[in-house]
């Protein structure tokens, strides 16, 4: 029966089989880092105006609470309101905020349905979404990025029914036809980056992921035809020719091998390496020279400025998407922050000045790939220059983020979102046995959900 399903599907059974076996200490670990900081980031989130928005906008019966599906998108457009979220550059998305979310939103009902639901259920059901986001970006390839589509909406769409579908413990059938309900629910554009609409685009993919999830059980029916080359492949990647789908159990969880990028900025990734190479450049200069107008000039791989749209931002959501602002913010002050993209920190005079000195150009193809490239920064001053090459961004597997920046992170989101009596809760998810109550997460969830009373 198995050998008549598309090759995505049955690569998919194998996934979900293999996640419901004992994780690997590696796999489980990473997943309690991405937990950590998906859930850090999205309690900074709750802060933003795209989070209270989307509060506004749910029906909350009197006295009541919000749906499962209504939680998603709250919970998953805060995940996103500050770009601050794991990335993995196999298929250039954010691969734990929509998942994530889709599960965070629909905790009570898992709890109600499954007793003794327990926190290795939830890493599992993160990795079986973060595995069918990236297997299927990967599958696609940067065409599909190219063409304009926000990768972490339309994929994370997709995973985020697959984490509901293994978290519900769905039958094989149920669980494709969630998946192709959810193919159908894709949406995202790039053109809206640098708005309240880019960290939507991860509620728009949570929700419907668990809406897709609920649908499917209820017994909606969909075609395996989304998964051959007329379906999600065509629409999706504009009919270019893709290699076979490279998915299979002798390979690492994606998790694991490449592995997911912790960002230190909460600015767009292909910033990180640039500001990096000048906060470098900066600390190894005479700090007489820190107050000093500069040239700077940056170079990237073909397509390393594909998100940085904004040549002069006029607010901090456009400001993270600005190659310009981001490179004279880091000289100018020295480090890049939450307080780096408010709107205020982005019209002042002499961060203004500085934007105007950056020029930023991206090399011919050369086969290279985003994530490998080298960035080079090279900084002018009166009368000296210096030149950096950043091989890997921070928080890239070859830049670990250690421990106790994860925590301080954490608490930075924390103190930002106005949710520091929670501290204790996150660590819990870095800490707590595999057999914990899931249950330990619903203070974190409900604090992030109670933000309407507070707004």
């Amino acid at each position: 029966m198995n050998s008549h399903l598309p090759p995505f599907l049955f690569a998919w059974n194998a996934c979900a089989e293999r996640a419901r076996q004992p994780l690997s200490v590696a796999a489980e670990q990473a997943s309690r880092r991405s937990w950590y900081d998906t859930l850090a980031t999205m309690a900074a989130g709750t802060a933003e105006n795209c989070t209270r928005a989307a509060l506004q906008a749910c029906e909350i019966p009197e006295g009541g609470a919000l749906s499962a599906v209504d939680a998603a998108l709250v919970l998953g457009t805060a995940s996103h309101a500050l770009d601050y979220d794991d990335v993995c550059m196999l298929a250039t998305c954010h691969p734990s905020a929509p998942p994530i979310s889709a599960l965070l939103g629909l905790l009570p009902q898992l709890m109600r349905e499954r007793e003794g639901i327990t926190l290795s259920d939830l890493l599992a059901a993160h990795l079986v979404g973060t595995e069918t986001m990236l297997r299927l970006g990967a599958w696609l390839g940067f065409r599909h990025y190219a063409l304009g589509f926000h990768a972490t909406s339309t994929l994370g769409t997709v995973g985020s029914a697959a984490a509901v579908a293994h978290a519900l413990q769905l039958p094989d059938r149920a669980a494709h036809a969630a998946l192709s309900i959810a193919a159908s629910s894709a949406c995202g554009l790039r053109a809206n980056f640098g708005s309240d609409v880019k960290p939507l685009h991860v509620g728009f993919a949570a929700a419907a992921g668990v809406r897709a999830g609920l649908l499917a059980r209820a017994g909606i029916e969909a075609s395996n035809d989304v998964w051959q080359a007329n379906g999600f492949e065509l629409a999706f990647n504009g009919g270019e020719p893709v290699l076979p789908i490279d998915w299979g159990t002798k390979i690492d969880w994606a998790i694991v091998h490449p592995g997911f990028e912790f960002k230190r900025y909460p600015s767009c990734y292909l910033s990180h390496r640039l500001i990096a190479g000048i906060l470098a450049i900066r600390a190894r200069q005479p700090t007489t020279t820190w107050s000093q107008p500069v040239k700077i000039s940056i170079e990237v791989a073909h397509n390393g400025l594909a998100a940085l749209k904004y040549p002069q931002p006029r607010t901090g959501l456009q400001g993270k998407f600005s190659g310009p602002y981001c490179a004279a913010a880091a000289w100018i002050d020295g480090a890049v922050g939450l307080a780096t993209f408010s709107d205020v920190a982005v019209q002042r005079p002499a961060v203004l000045a500085g934007m105007q000195h950056v020029r930023l150009r991206e090399r011919a193809p050369a086969g290279e790939k985003l994530d490998t490239a080298p960035v080079y920064v090279v900084v002018c001053g009166r009368d000296w220059s210096d030149t950096i090459k950043v091989d890997w961004a921070p928080g890239s597997s070859a830049d670990p983020v250690t421990r106790s920046q994860m925590t301080q992170k954490m608490q930075d989101c924390l103190d930002y979102g106005g949710l520091n009596r929670l501290a204790g809760v996150l660590t819990q998810i870095m800490d707590a046995p595999l057999d914990a109550p899931a249950s330990l997460l619903m203070p974190l969830r409900e604090a992030m959900l109670s933000a309407r009373k507070t707004g």
